[in-house]
């Protein structure tokens, strides 16, 4: 089963595969085949989405830059919601867009979970400028 993370239109991320989510202190929040993280940085149950960025109106389309596909090995994908900061994804992931276009293909990135990146998915540093806390 490969892991894939895909970007919803003004919405969360769907993760599936072998997924396991942590959080800043090591705790397994969730370990299963499916689930919805926030990106927009206001979901009352970070790091999962609850459906805030409706009421918010996160304006994200979920189409990043597209990249080459590459093949992956098997295994669990682990999502780490670091404190105050971006989901660390470590494992086999390919991340689509909702365009279905490949837009990252490795082991290890960075995604933003403040909704503030100028580089969504991918985190750049905003959470620090805007104060995120989770």
């Amino acid at each position: 089963m490969s892991n894939t993370c895909r970007m919803n239109a003004r919405g969360s991320l769907m993760v599936s595969g072998q997924v396991v989510v942590k959080n800043a202190a090591g705790a397994v929040l969730y370990e299963g085949d499916k689930t919805w993280l926030c990106r927009c940085g206001q979901s009352g149950n970070k790091p999962f989405c609850d459906g805030t960025h409706k009421k918010v109106g996160f304006a994200h389309e979920g189409i990043a830059a597209p990249c080459a596909t590459v093949e992956l090995g098997a295994g669990p994908v682990t999502v780490t919601a670091t404190a105050n900061g971006p989901l660390h994804v470590t494992g086999p992931l390919t991340l689509v867009g909702a365009d279905d276009k490949p837009a990252y293909c490795g082991t290890e990135t960075w995604l933003c979970r403040c909704g503030q990146s100028a580089n969504k998915p991918f985190c750049d540093g905003s959470h620090k400028k805007v104060g995120f806390t989770a």
